[in-house]
């Protein structure tokens, strides 16, 4: 059974580790998302993008399944804006947003993303100009339906759904993920939710349908290897609900959800 974990950090130091950890309890395959927090130019942004390519490739050679996901972290833009403007970090950021679209069009990645808005108490300036960067990416991932993950504060069914307005309005109809989301899988008014796999996540999760993921955000930080959630969780999860009898064929059919929703068959 393929074994999936949607969100996955990993720097060229932590590559080994991770490998290690992650397929000796029986992970196969991952969606690997940049780190950008360093990044404070379209140049900055255009390397990470490469570095992570770059790892997704050593990976796939040391038999690991990826999926790729690149794009600029809201609080980029936040720290951007301090240092050069709202102007000009609107500019920037929607250049690293144009060059990732370019990347995933040419089949160097995926999916877009983890982008958004800031997930703590910030001006209400900046979340406005961060919604209007979230409508740009919508407009431009719309007709080519490219997956975006978004990076949000925590969302209620509420804002969920208004999340998935916003995408509408600007022509995106799916294809939308909240990542590190509550466990909410129905009246997500579409929204895929990739949830934190948490023991109480797991047990509730509507295993044997799809439209969820599981991930930990592992941060690829092997000297704080515990920091979100373990690299080894997603397979410890699945292995602890085939122990409490949760049918193999049930868990498989929503493990393999993102062979679809990523397009790998």
């Amino acid at each position: 059974m393929k074994i999936f974990d949607n969100h996955v950090h990993l720097k060229e130091s932590s590559i080994d580790y991770f490998l290690r950890t992650f397929t000796r309890a029986g992970g196969t395959s991952i969606n690997l998302v940049n780190l950008t927090e360093d990044c404070r130019s379209l140049e900055d942004f255009a390397r990470k993008y490469e570095e992570t390519i770059s790892i997704s490739r050593i990976l796939r050679e040391k038999g690991l399944e990826v999926v790729v996901s690149i794009g600029p972290y809201p609080v980029n833009y936040l720290e951007m804006r301090e240092k050069v403007g709202s102007e000009r970090a609107v500019e920037i950021y929607r250049k690293a947003i144009d060059l990732a679209i370019r990347l995933i069009v040419e089949g160097k990645a995926n999916a877009v993303g983890e982008v958004g808005r800031p997930h703590f108490e910030t001006q209400r300036e900046v979340v406005d100009e961060s919604n209007g960067i979230m409508e740009y990416i919508f407009q431009n991932t719309a007709d080519r339906d490219i997956p975006v993950i978004l990076h949000t504060e925590s969302l209620d069914s509420i804002g969920m759904c208004e999340i998935v307005k916003m995408a509408k309005r600007n022509g995106k109809n799916s294809h939308v993920v909240k990542h590190f989301s509550s466990p909410i899988f129905s009246e997500n008014c579409g929204i895929v939710p990739s949830v934190p796999a948490w023991r109480k996540n797991v047990r509730a999760a509507p295993w044997g349908s799809t439209g969820f993921f599981l991930e930990t955000d592992f941060a690829g930080d092997e000297s704080n290897p515990n920091f979100v959630l373990p690299a080894d969780s997603v397979p410890k999860r699945v292995s602890m609900l085939l122990q409490e009898g949760i049918a193999e064929e049930r868990l498989e059919r929503s493990m393999d959800f993102y062979k679809e929703f990523y397009r790998l068959v």
